[in-house]
């Protein structure tokens, strides 16, 4: 492409998800291979070509396979550290788009600005002092720069490291424009150096009337003297309403309740902060490449979450398919798929269900007792007794419902969906509008035991849902997209 053609730029991902880790190496890429031989077994983790970078000088000094390893030799996670690539086009065409070069952009001024951010805490106290944030500021070289997360609220000269931004340098052998986004390392910042629960300081048992200090705790950033987070006082008064800062659910930061001091000294329903902080964080990285008297820009949205303890498998439901469905709609036309498409993202929904039940402790899930104890852990069946009043019980009949069974349900509608047998298991999936269904029927249906966003049933998104009745009914013919054309 001739640098003057340039008309359109686009920053690839548009959204890119690191994940946290301490060791110096990331994690090298693979794919995640299905066996040929069992189609619902672990998938295969398969080494891929790997970009391997000089932080020293920005370039890329090595494409190869290396073994994938998911902590270093000395136990610290890899963390996943993802590139984003500068591509552009010349025309309107769609298939036009190339990766850009440092010859294709020879002369142009090519500038980059990273802004990410962890609210977590300014969520719930709505001091904007509490906002933790960090900005590159614009600039054009392939130094490795550290991502300083600032607060009014910290002490002075105190930071949280929310990862690194690198413009990888173009060589003769890579010269692709495209930068690395390395997250934090995963660790615990705090407001005091010793452990404390709802009513103040914890003293240590072992030295007397010294405190005991907290292990947790990276480093002390935040000054209590300025903010209120340490102490922060999540209050669900009963038969009040939940307060507008609340989440679904609740009490999901570090903290102690109020069962745990005497009773008076706090409000009933507290929940109490630990004044603990991450070093999460999402944000942008914006681009301009100014040629003559004309600026092109664009930018793409990065994030950073926790490690992935689970690489061989997938959720049931995952980000992609929110933005699939808000991009292309809930409902599937005739020719949006050919039937081969649509078999294959099928099966891979209900694959990822058996692999997200494969994880699942499913008769706690479920309710069952445990040793005699009822209600031993956070489940749909606590969901429904705190939301609704609606009595303890387990969703499914108690016998039913260890791994295996429930895995052989899966499989058995993965055996029905992929050998064309009749539907006969969508009367069970549940709709997007029965999610607050809480009957025998309802609370039955699959996906089973999960819930969503707002604290009720996890159901697919109406586009996954719609992708395996069209599949199961064999509404699509193998000829019918092609003969749109």
């Amino acid at each position: 492409m001739k640098r003057g053609a340039l008309k359109e730029i686009r920053l690839l991902p548009p959204l890119a998800i690191s994940r946290l880790g301490s060791s110096p190496e990331p994690v090298n890429n693979y794919n995640l291979v299905i066996p040929d031989d069992e189609p619902l077994g672990y998938r295969q983790i398969v080494p891929a070509p790997t970009l391997v970078v000089d932080e020293a000088t920005g370039r890329i000094v090595a494409r190869e396979c290396r073994p994938v390893t998911f902590k270093d030799e000395q136990g610290r996670i890899r963390p996943v550290a993802p590139f984003l690539e500068l591509w552009g086009r010349a025309t309107d065409s769609d298939d036009d788009w190339e990766h850009l070069t440092a010859s294709a952009l020879e002369g142009a001024d090519v500038k980059w600005r990273v802004r990410v951010g962890n609210i977590k805490v300014f969520r719930r106290t709505g001091d904007p002092h509490d906002r933790v944030e960090a900005d590159s500021g614009w600039f054009s070289d392939h130094t490795r720069r550290e991502l300083r997360g600032t607060a009014a609220n910290f002490f002075t000269g105190k930071h949280i490291p929310l990862g690194h931004i690198q413009v990888i340098k173009p060589s003769k052998e890579f010269p692709e424009i495209r930068a690395r986004f390395t997250p934090a390392h995963g660790y615990v910042y705090g407001s005091s150096p010793f452990v404390q629960n709802a009513l103040g300081y914890v003293p240590d048992p072992a030295f007397g009337s010294y405190l005991e200090h907290d292990l947790n705790i990276h480093e002390v950033v935040y000054d209590p003297s300025k903010g209120t987070w340490l102490g922060y006082n999540e209050v669900f008064p009963p038969n009040q309403p939940n307060p507008p800062e609340a989440t679904i659910p609740g009490q999901i930061f570090a903290g102690q309740d109020n069962s745990q001091v005497p009773a008076g000294t706090i409000p009933a329903g507290s929940w109490v902060s630990m004044g603990y902080l991450d070093d999460e964080c999402d944000g942008t990285i914006e681009v301009t490449v100014k040629i003559g008297s004309r600026t092109l820009s664009s930018f793409a949205r990065i994030g950073a979450s926790p490690p992935a303890f689970a690489p061989d498998s997938f959720p049931i439901r995952t980000v992609y398919d929110e933005l699939e469905q808000a991009l292309l709609g809930p409902e599937i036309g005739p020719d949006d798929y050919t039937a081969e498409e649509l078999q294959t993202q099928s099966e891979e929904i209900i694959r990822r269900a058996f692999e997200t039940i494969r994880l699942m402790n499913t008769t706690i899930m479920n309710g069952n007792a445990f040793r005699g104890q009822l209600d031993v852990a956070s489940t749909m069946v606590r969901q429904d007794r705190g939301d609704a009043e609606r009595a303890f019980e387990p969703i499914m009949a108690p016998t039913i419902v260890d791994n295996i069974a429930v895995r052989t349900l899966h499989q058995n509608i993965f055996t029905a969906l992929s050998s064309g047998a009749p539907p006969w298991f969508m009367s069970v999936i549940r709709k997007f509008d029965e999610i607050g269904d809480l009957t025998d029927l309802g609370r039955r249906k699959m996906p089973g035991m999960m819930r969503n966003a707002d604290g009720r049933y996890l159901c697919l998104t109406r586009r996954q849902r719609e992708k395996i009745r069209m599949a199961s009914s064999r509404l699509v013919s193998p000829s019918e997209k092609e003969k749109s054309r």
